[in-house]
């Protein structure tokens, strides 16, 4: 798609395995500086290029999967129900869209932008406002127990 890359194969034994195929790639030209970007394929009958296609997809997928993991802790919910499944789903659906729209803002200002930039700032954006309330709340001496009720962190 438009990039060249310089890439070293390998097909055989490795390890505990009898047949595999191995790339190294690296983007333009080999440099000796760079660590190579480095597939392994099980199905030796595949070109490079076929390989790098459907890693791309999937690295995308899996990229996915640790936003959600990782970064939201959706591997943390328990599903007890159908529509408890189907509102975890919408959940999910919300937030990433919400943070797709985040990244698009502010990929105007930084092209490279990841969606777990964005959740980042957001974190802190957060930690932020939160610094902020407790700072002003304990300026005009309101009471521990008020503010900790107010955050719904006592009863």
């Amino acid at each position: 798609d438009g990039q060249t890359y310089k890439v070293y194969a390998y097909e055989g034994p490795l390890s505990n395995m009898e047949n595999v195929r191995v790339f190294l790639s690296w983007e333009d030209k080999f440099d000796p500086k760079k660590l190579p970007f480095c597939l392994l394929c099980t199905d030796t009958s595949l070109d490079v290029v076929t390989v790098l296609r459907h890693y791309a997809v999937r690295w995308q997928i899996e990229v996915g999967y640790r936003y959600f993991k990782e970064l939201l802790g959706f591997d943390q919910y328990q599903h007890l129900s159908h529509k408890g499944i189907e509102r975890f789903w919408t959940i999910q659906f919300l937030a990433y869209t919400f943070l797709a729209l985040e990244q698009a803002k502010g990929k105007r200002h930084s092209p490279s932008l990841t969606l777990g930039d964005v959740v980042r700032r957001i974190r802190k954006d957060c930690m932020g406002q939160l610094i902020l309330y407790a700072y002003e709340q304990g300026w005009a001496q309101k009471p521990l127990v008020e503010v900790l009720k107010n955050l719904r962190l006592s009863s």
